[in-house]
């Protein structure tokens, strides 16, 4: 699979509960943190291990966008959204901006991004 950013996601069977956001998992304090780093930000801790995270989130604040980027048709939505796990971001969002509410429960998603076939990410709505 090609992807538009390995070194942010997971794709099915890459690492336990994937697909989901690239993370690291400290063994000092169990935090959770994006992206795979030495240390852990909370605690200082180098016992830190990558470990996926984010495959379940909530909509904390969201807008639509105008304007195309690469692979995004305009109009599309970004969204902060908090991990179950803890950390937030910002990611795409996959729905009518009308219909979406902050607190919104929201499940991480594989998506083909744009006409060079790579393999994507976004948040849609989680319906269990």
């Amino acid at each position: 699979m090609d992807k538009t950013n390995p070194n942010l996601f997971y794709s099915a069977g890459e690492a336990p509960g994937a697909p989901g956001l690239k993370g690291t998992r400290c063994g000092g304090c169990g935090k959770a943190a994006l992206l795979e780093v030495p240390v852990c930000p909370v605690c200082l801790s180098r016992d830190v291990k990558p470990a996926c995270i984010g495959s379940k989130a909530t909509l904390t604040r969201f807008s639509s966008v105008f304007h195309s980027a690469d692979g995004f048709e305009a109009p599309y939505v970004i969204g902060h959204i908090h991990t179950e796990e803890g950390p937030s971001t910002f990611a795409p969002i996959i729905g009518d901006a009308a219909t979406l509410k902050q607190g919104m429960k929201l499940k991480f998603s594989l998506i083909e991004r744009g006409p060079s076939g790579k393999t994507g990410f976004a948040y849609v709505l989680d319906a269990g």
